[in-house]
């Protein structure tokens, strides 16, 4: 074993670093079951209102995909955590950039707001606040020895 991997296994780190990294995988735990419930809506879909279906219905296939790096990069990045590995920083970037680009589809590109309300814009502003503040502490942790 090198001296530098040595150095790393010795790092502890607080008790709070823990359940940020799982609060973490517990947001985006939650953010797959959207994910799933977007691709095959099932009764779901037919519970919502007409112009709610058809806002779903038209959504351009891109923006599935993005959602996807948004969802899977936060999963996999919350394991790089608990994993306590650098390349959750990364991943949590792919993520907040697949939000990002959601985001500029409902508030630009599609009348998401004037479809769901005041939804269309706060749960993208919350997905942007927890990226960047996952980001933050993933950098956070690295300058602090406790990811390798």
């Amino acid at each position: 074993m090198t001296e530098n991997t040595a150095q790393s296994q010795k790092v502890s780190v607080p008790v709070w670093f823990w359940v940020v990294s799982i609060v973490g995988l517990l947001w985006f735990l939650m953010d797959c079951s959207a994910f799933y419930m977007r691709l095959f809506p099932g009764e779901s879909m037919a519970n919502m209102p007409e112009n709610q279906q058809m806002l779903y219905k038209t959504m351009p296939s891109w923006v599935n995909i993005v959602f996807a790096f948004e969802v899977f990069g936060g999963l996999l990045g919350s394991i790089g955590l608990l994993l306590r590995k650098k390349w959750a920083l990364l991943l949590f970037i792919v993520s907040t950039l697949g939000v990002l680009c959601q985001s500029i589809y409902i508030w630009f590109l599609s009348d998401a707001i004037d479809v769901m309300g005041a939804m269309a814009i706060v749960m993208p502003v919350v997905a942007l606040a927890i990226g960047v503040t996952m980001i933050l502490f993933s950098k956070m942790s690295i300058a602090r020895g406790w990811l390798n």
